[in-house]
């Protein structure tokens, strides 16, 4: 059983993920964009290539911005202490009355660590670093005292005394796709992201490992076992890989199916993929709130040859 009736109780709810370097007039035209439309968050990678810093870029659209809540989508554990992450998170959540949302996970691109000179660990090492991490995070994010004396990270403080209590606790999500990094998100996260694929061990192929409804079905309920009685209150989240508007969806399905391996029909069964017309789009995430209870969806921004998702979910939300 992958959702439940607390899970279709989350109201629906989108986010736009957007990893264009913009100047600052153009990202701050962005982010209103994305507030007018009717999303609720805009969301920022954090990777090592030309992209708009996550922490400014957040500054920047939450100041040009009065509703918009804006997060990471996810952050590298790897890159940052963790006291260091918390500081940031809730600066951004006072400077900002509550809309900041702190996305965090284990970091997965060797390419990245190879050009900066940081060691890239095994991928059960990276999991142990995130989830000591989050053990620090989770404290200082809801303004509470922390005590962690772990293999990677030793921080212990008083309440308020490494970082100001938020005005409302900040928001974590915890996203990936392998058990261990959600069963963490299951044990401590308010938001869980499921992205339904997986890397080989240097990031350099993508596999599609949970792309099915019967897929993210699985990883929902490694979710809930982890969470136990507290899994009612932990929002799911799943980002779009692709969101094509179209009055002929077989025809695009097949076509989309060459670029991700998958044949036509599993391209319009996946849950990580929207194809049809706008009504058609709305029609599935209905369906998929109440058969998964996902309830927050993240599509991208233009990227490379990638149009914006933005002008379609536009579209979908009016709808909705």
């Amino acid at each position: 059983m992958a959702g439940d009736d607390a899970h279709r109780n989350h109201s629906l709810r989108f986010g736009l993920h957007a990893a264009r370097a913009l100047p600052g007039e153009d990202w701050r035209r962005l982010a209103s964009e994305v507030e007018a439309a009717g999303f609720s968050a805009l969301t920022i990678p954090d990777h090592l290539v030309p992209t708009t810093s996550p922490f400014a870029g957040a500054a920047t659209a939450l100041a040009a911005t009065e509703r918009l809540h804006v997060g990471t989508l996810v952050l590298n554990n790897d890159l940052r202490h963790p006291t260091d992450v918390a500081r940031e998170a809730v600066s951004l959540a006072l400077l900002s009355d509550g809309r900041f949302e702190l996305g965090i996970g284990a970091g997965h691109m060797k390419s990245e660590y190879d050009a900066a000179g940081l060691s890239f660990d095994d991928g059960a090492v990276r999991v142990a670093r995130l989830v000591e991490s989050v053990a620090v995070l989770g404290p200082l994010l809801r303004g509470e005292a922390v005590a962690v004396d772990g293999e990677h990270y030793r921080v212990r403080a008083d309440a308020g005394g490494l970082v100001a209590a938020p005005p409302v606790p900040v928001p974590l999500l915890v996203g990936g796709n392998g058990t261990s990094v959600l069963r963490l998100a299951g044990r401590s996260a308010d938001i869980v992201g499921l992205a339904g694929f997986s890397h080989n061990p240097d990031a350099t192929e993508v596999r599609l490992t949970h792309f099915s409804p019967d897929g993210l079905a699985d990883r929902i309920d490694v979710v809930r076992q982890a969470a136990g009685d507290r899994f009612e209150r932990v929002e799911l989240n799943a980002l779009v890989q692709a969101v094509v508007r179209t009055a002929d969806r077989d025809r695009d399905a097949a076509r989309i199916g060459e670029r991700f391996g998958l044949s036509g029909s599993e391209v319009l069964e996946s849950p990580f993929l929207l194809i049809g017309t706008h009504q058609q789009m709305a029609d599935a995430l209905r369906a998929r709130h109440e058969r998964f209870g996902v309830s927050y969806w993240t599509v991208f921004d233009a990227l490379g040859d990638r149009p914006s998702a933005l002008g379609d979910l536009a579209e979908v939300i009016a709808l909705l």
